[in-house]
């Protein structure tokens, strides 16, 4: 790195992001995972074990082993930065089409298992715009709905974290997808259920 910037500029799920330019002045985001994360997150998931066996003593109706596994999985693979830069690649390629919808390139050069570097996108929070005239937020909505369904019909890509602080807005009211450590990828199976399902719904068939 030509610099990199050692207070955080924002915090992540399992690190902080920091900014950084590269030797030939691009501006950078780093996300850096805490020390220790895979042994935390080992020792959360026995906690969460625990609490399930006690709620499947009260309520055995329930069979928690799969919504464990579920969790598990996709914590771990959080973990796994170089994972989210090929995440973000998939996003890239899902995405290339919306011009409203802009996902960072990653630098798998600059990234490791606990590094993940992508270029720097310029936005606004979301709640900035929470007092905006209702064409302006009809305008970030539509490109979150996008953001969210383009993948997941197409592809069978679901973003599983879409918290407010994992987008931003840019300037023209496009919008920056942010966070690519959570992300589940379904059967085509299951993807045409959710859309007969939504028919059903649109055309009140029982």
């Amino acid at each position: 790195f030509k610099s990199f910037s050692h207070e955080a500029a924002a915090a992540a799920s399992l690190g902080q992001v920091h900014r950084a330019v590269s030797h030939d002045g691009g501006d950078l985001a780093c996300k850096l995972q805490y020390p220790d994360m895979a042994s935390v997150v080992e020792a959360d998931l026995r906690q969460l074990k625990l609490a399930f066996a006690i709620y499947a003593r009260y309520d055995p109706s329930v069979d928690t082993t799969e919504i464990h596994e579920e969790i598990a999985d996709r914590l771990r693979e959080e973990l796994d930065y170089e994972l989210e830069v090929r995440h973000a690649q998939l996003y890239a390629e899902l995405l290339k089409n919306e011009s409203k919808v802009h996902v960072p390139a990653g630098v798998p050069e600059l990234s490791t298992g606990r590094l993940l570097t992508m270029n720097w996108l310029e936005g606004r929070r979301l709640l900035d715009f929470i007092d905006a005239s209702l064409d302006v937020r009809n305008e970030i909505a539509l490109a979150l709905f996008r953001a969210w369904y383009v993948p997941f019909y197409d592809g069978g890509v679901i973003h599983a974290d879409p918290h407010l602080g994992n987008y931003s807005a840019a300037e023209d009211l496009s919008l920056n997808l942010l966070d690519f450590g959570c992300v589940r990828i379904f059967e085509a199976s299951f993807v045409r259920g959710v859309i007969d399902l939504y028919w059903a719904i649109a055309n009140d068939d029982h």
